[in-house]
C-alpha cells in the first residue's frame, strides 16, 4: 500500500477564550528546607504565592486545526491531527514546511514500512531539528494505518501480551490529611495503589509516606515521585525509609542528567528507581536509555519511545536486559510483557456501549486495571470530498 501524496486540511474550528494565567501552573522555589540550592514545583510544597496575573481576550476568538492526509494507492488512507493554533496564517506554512521536508521522505514508501520511515525521520531530527512532533504523529498514523487495515487494535499487532495491566491513579493534595483523602478515593474508584507528586524535602516527604502507609494498610500500592527534587545523598536517605514503608518505587528522583549519582543511588539501596522521564521527552529515546540500563543506572525506564514504533524498541531494550519500562501508549503496554503498571493519570475511562466499538479499540480504566474494548468493525472512514469542502485551504 504505497504512500502517493500528502494532503493538509486547513479547517476552523471552535472559538476558545485565549488567556493565560499564573495560577494555571504556579511557580518554582527551593525544596524545603532550602539547603540543597535545588529548585522545584510550588504546588508540591505548599500554599502557593499569592499572586494574580492574568491576561485574557474580551471573548472567544477563532482557532484553527491542520489535519494531515497520507494518500495511498489502497483502500484506506492514513490521517491525523497535525497542530491547532490561534493562527491560520502559521498553521498553514506549518503545512508547507512539512511539505517541503517531510513529506518527500515518505511519499513512495510502503505505507507498511514503518521502520524504514521511522529510521529516516529519526535521522532527520538531527538535519533538521524536527524535534519529535513529525516523527510520533506519522508513525502513529501507520500504526493505526495497519489496525484499520487488519481491523484489529494495534496491542494484538505488536502480539497482544495481556488483555488488561494493573492500574494506580494519582494522588495529591496541599497537607497531608488531603493526601490521604485523596488515596481514599482512588481505592474506593478501585485502583491498586497512588502515586504522589511531593516536593517537600525528605523530612516532609518521609512524613507524608508514613501517615500514607498508616492509612491505607499494606494491600495498596503506594508510589513517590519527587520530580527531581532530592540530591543524591537525600535520594538514598528518602530511599531507605520509603523501603521501611513498602513503596513500590522512587520515580525522577534526581535530574536524569545526572547518570553517576542515578548509579550511586540504584547501588546504594533496595527501592526500586524509575527514571528517564524528562531525558527520553526531548527527543532522544530509545537510544539513550540503552546506556543507563548498561551502566545500573535505573532499575526502571521511563517509557519516553518515540511513536509506537520507538517505544517498542524501548520495551524489547529493557527486556534483553531484564528491566523493567512504565509510562507507555496503552497498546504498547498491553502488548509487551515488561510494562506491569498503568498509570491513570486520565482517571477512570468507562467502556464505550458495544455498538460504538471497532478495532481500533478504545482505553477503557475500571475495577482497577486499564484494558482495550474493542470490536472487528471498520472504523467510519473520513468523507474526504466533504473535509475537502468544509476547509479553509486544502494545502498540497
Amino acid at each position: 500500500m504505497k504512500i502517493t501524496k500528502a494532503t493538509f486540511y486547513l479547517h476552523e474550528t471552535e472559538p476558545q477564550v485565549r488567556q493565560v494565567r499564573y495560577a494555571d501552573r504556579g511557580g518554582i522555589d527551593k525544596v524545603p528546607p532550602g539547603l540543597s540550592g535545588l529548585f522545584t514545583h510550588c504546588e508540591g510544597i505548599g500554599p502557593e504565592p499569592d499572586l494574580h496575573i492574568e491576561y485574557a481576550t474580551d471573548g472567544p476568538v477563532p482557532m484553527y486545526g491542520l489535519q494531515l492526509r497520507l494518500h495511498t494507492d489502497g483502500p484506506l488512507d492514513a490521517y491525523a491531527d497535525w497542530g491547532s493554533g490561534y493562527s491560520a496564517s502559521e498553521l498553514e506554512w506549518n503545512a508547507k514546511l512539512a511539505l517541503s521536508r517531510y513529506m518527500p521522505m515518505i511519499v513512495g514508501v510502503d505505507a507498511f514500512d514503518r521502520e524504514y520511515i521511522w529510521q529516516r525521520m529519526w535521522y532527520a531530527q538531527r538535519f533538521f531539528y524536527t524535534g519529535r512532533q513529525p516523527l510520533d504523529t506519522i508513525d502513529r498514523m501507520l500504526w493505526d494505518l495497519a489496525s484499520r487495515h487488519a481491523r484489529q487494535p494495534i496491542y494484538k499487532l505488536l502480539g497482544g501480551a495481556r488483555e488488561s495491566v494493573p492500574a494506580y491513579g494519582l494522588i495529591g493534595g496541599r497537607t497531608i490529611d488531603a493526601i490521604v483523602e485523596s488515596a481514599m478515593d482512588k481505592r474506593a474508584q478501585g485502583f491498586i495503589g497512588g502515586k504522589d507528586h511531593w516536593y517537600r524535602g525528605v523530612e516532609g516527604n518521609a512524613e507524608m509516606a508514613r501517615e500514607l502507609r498508616a492509612a491505607m494498610g499494606d494491600d495498596f500500592l503506594l508510589l513517590h515521585d519527587p520530580v527531581e527534587s532530592y540530591t543524591c545523598e537525600e535520594a538514598i536517605r528518602i530511599s531507605r525509609m520509603l523501603e521501611k514503608y513498602n513503596y513500590e518505587w522512587i520515580e525522577e528522583p534526581l535530574q536524569d542528567y545526572d547518570i553517576l549519582g542515578l548509579q550511586t543511588l540504584c547501588k546504594a539501596v533496595d527501592l526500586p528507581v524509575l527514571a528517564l522521564e524528562w531525558i527520553g521527552a526531548i527527543g532522544g529515546q530509545p537510544f539513550n536509555a540503552a546506556p543507563y540500563v548498561a551502566l545500573g543506572a535505573t532499575d526502571i525506564v521511563r517509557q519516553r519511545g518515540i511513536g509506537i514504533t520507538g517505544q517498542l524498541k524501548v520495551a524489547q531494550m529493557a527486556e534483553s536486559m531484564g528491566v523493567p519500562v512504565h509510562g507507555g501508549d496503552p497498546h504498547v503496554i498491553l502488548g509487551v510483557a515488561n510494562d506491569p503498571l498503568f498509570e491513570a493519570f486520565m482517571g477512570l475511562q468507562p467502556e464505550p456501549p458495544k455498538e460504538e466499538q471497532d478495532c481500533r479499540g478504545q482505553l477503557v480504566v475500571g475495577d482497577g486495571v486499564a484494558r482495550i474494548a474493542w470490536s472487528d468493525r471498520p472504523v467510519v472512514e473520513p468523507d474526504w470530498d466533504e473535509v475537502a469542502r468544509t476547509a479553509l485551504m486544502v494545502i498540497e
